[in-house]
């Protein structure tokens, strides 16, 4: 009970943001790299937003726009999770496509190329 175990360090180095700029720098323009970025971005902002809302609800709003200014400060309060959900499901695309080796091609005999089936379709009626 007393082994510790450590993990092998890969090739993307250590510390996190510089995880995400690397992974994102390899894979440019691609879906998953522009929905990490919406994802994070986003996620990060709405909190902001969010929090400013909730100031300016407190301290500033009129009766009849408080309403409508409190709904909106918990839409910016709970999109966060779906946006840095998106954008954590979009780095794991790209460091599983990023890190994966390529793919082996399976050898297969020389004689075998052009021949499709092995067996009858029919072996019961041979």
């Amino acid at each position: 009970m007393n082994t510790i175990y450590v993990l092998p360090e890969d090739e993307l180095g250590e510390g996190l943001y510089r995880r995400i700029c690397l992974l994102t720098k390899e894979a440019r323009g691609g879906w998953d790299t522009i929905g990490a970025a919406l994802g994070l971005a986003g996620g990060t902002l709405s909190i902001a937003l969010g929090a400013l809302l909730w100031l300016v609800v407190s301290l500033l709003a009129p009766g009849g726009l408080r309403s409508f200014l409190n709904v909106l400060e918990t839409a910016f309060f709970a999109l966060p999770i779906p946006l840095l959900a998106l954008a954590s499901y979009c780095l794991d695309l790209l460091e599983r496509r990023l890190l994966a080796p390529p793919p082996q091609k399976e050898s297969r005999p020389a004689g075998f190329e052009g021949c499709r089936r092995f067996r009858p379709r029919l072996p019961h009626q041979n």
